[in-house]
């Protein structure tokens, strides 16, 4: 009767990075540096430095972490939001989440099996894992430092 915003907010407010479209399936792990959507297959580990949003057809075999988090699909494995996680109503998550305290939104509908913790937001990004650094990224850093010890 209602349809759920979440989605469509996500979509209208920021901009989409990359997209994994409905009838793909990937295997492996995923580091976006923007925001990544989901209405595809992943088995393996997600990363985002900002968003992830799994569409209501989307399904993740793997953990999630990013700055926020969207669940209109299901997700199998544990998710970590430095700022929000969302369950929309669609939404199917078997697995723990870490988020910030008053920042875990979760729908009437929802099937979510596991556990929540949640902390202050001002030690959630110490608790927090923060996203992995694209592997270039990690290789320029360790030539640089290198390079300044030389």
């Amino acid at each position: 009767m209602f349809k759920s915003k979440g989605l469509q907010n996500m979509g209208d407010s920021d901009k989409v990075d990359s997209v994994i479209g409905a009838g793909s399936t990937v295997k492996g792990d995923i580091h976006s540096r923007g925001t990544l959507r989901i209405d595809g297959n992943i088995e393996g580990k997600v990363t985002a430095d900002a968003a992830v949003i799994v569409g209501s057809k989307g399904v993740v075999k793997g953990n999630v972490s990013a700055n926020h988090v969207v669940v209109g699909g299901s997700i199998h494995g544990n998710v970590a939001a430095r700022e929000k996680v969302e369950i929309l109503s669609t939404g199917r998550l078997y697995g723990d989440v870490t988020t910030p305290a008053a920042k875990f939104v979760v729908a009437e509908g929802v099937i979510f099996e596991g556990r929540c913790t949640m902390c202050q937001p001002d030690t959630a990004k110490q608790r927090l894992p923060k996203a992995q650094g694209h592997p270039a990224d990690e290789q320029e850093v360790a030539a640089a430092g290198k390079s300044g010890t030389a």
